[in-house]
């Protein structure tokens, strides 16, 4: 077996001050401004040849200062973009920049994103401000980088695990489906996908018009063990495929979801109308906000 992080830095320059894990994701960090600028070809490389996805960033040592970045950043963007909102996501080098009109952001050919990237030395990302503005999308937004020292070394755990024992030989493996929920039924889907290395469920929802005893998906079955859960995949936001997402954590779960922006907030959001729903139909509801 093959130690994939160490296989990608011997490739590399020494330049590379830190490398840590993002999920699947291999980010590597620099403090040569040089190498930030010019290095992609060397990564990209490493990348064509152990097919994985890697991302270059600025050691925190050599980013321009926040207040510089915004004042440049806004100074850049034109003002048709409509910036809302800029956030810093400092322990990952990131800033990110939510716009009513993205493209106008963005800049042909990227050369607004390619700007900032090249004078600041953080790597922009552009969001979509939410049409309409909410108190709660923003705080499940901001939630994200409260605490991000959690978050980043978090994701480099999750990252060592999906990389350890790491063989870039393709190998023939076996892969069981188990319906936990949503079989010959609308609502409450559930599915536990098993190989020999991994479980991982897709969506864990409620069927939010059913009776008691087919509301939830099938836990207490042999197959599943909370305990030995690796993953969750919300395919979106629907509380027949989210709804139950939450009582995994309260359960004690502690691995990564995975789904989209969209499906995040929404999905948050409709979790936080279950409880309400709930309350409302004198029943406690099965975990709390």
């Amino acid at each position: 077996m093959v130690d994939i992080m160490k296989d990608i830095l011997k490739e590399l320059p020494d330049e590379i001050s830190s490398a840590n894990f993002e999920g699947a994701n291999i980010v590597l960090y620099t403090k040569s401004q040089d190498f930030f600028l010019t290095g992609e070809e060397a990564v990209r490389k490493v990348v064509d040849r152990i097919k994985k996805r890697i991302e270059l960033r600025a050691d925190q040592k050599i980013l321009m200062k926040e207040e510089e970045t915004e004042n440049f950043i806004r100074g850049l963007i034109p003002e048709e973009a409509e910036i809302t909102q800029i956030i810093f996501d400092v322990q990952r080098s990131i800033v990110i920049v939510e716009v009513k009109k993205p493209g106008l952001a963005i800049g042909k050919g990227g050369e607004i994103l390619k700007s900032i990237k090249e004078k600041t030395f953080w790597i922009p990302t552009i969001q979509r401000s939410p049409a309409i503005r909410s108190k709660i999308t923003e705080t499940i937004r901001q939630v994200l980088y409260v605490n991000d020292n959690y978050r980043k070394k978090f994701l480099d755990s999750i990252g060592k695990k999906i990389y350890e024992g790491w063989n870039p030989e393709k190998r023939e493996e076996w892969v069981r489906v188990t319906f936990l929920g949503g079989a010959r039924q609308v609502g409450r889907s559930c599915l536990l996908l098993s190989t020999p290395e991994s479980k991982i469920l897709l969506d864990c929802g409620v069927d939010v018009a059913a009776g008691d005893k087919d509301k939830f998906p099938v836990l207490n079955v042999p197959e599943f063990d909370i305990k030995n859960l690796d993953a969750v995949i919300v395919s979106h936001a629907h509380l027949d495929h989210s709804g139950l997402v939450p009582y995994l954590y309260k359960m004690g779960y502690r691995g990564p979801c995975y789904m989209t922006t969209p499906t995040r907030d929404i999905a948050s959001l409709l979790a936080l109308d279950y409880i309400g729903v709930s309350y409302k139909k004198a029943v406690a509801p099965i975990y709390s906000t």
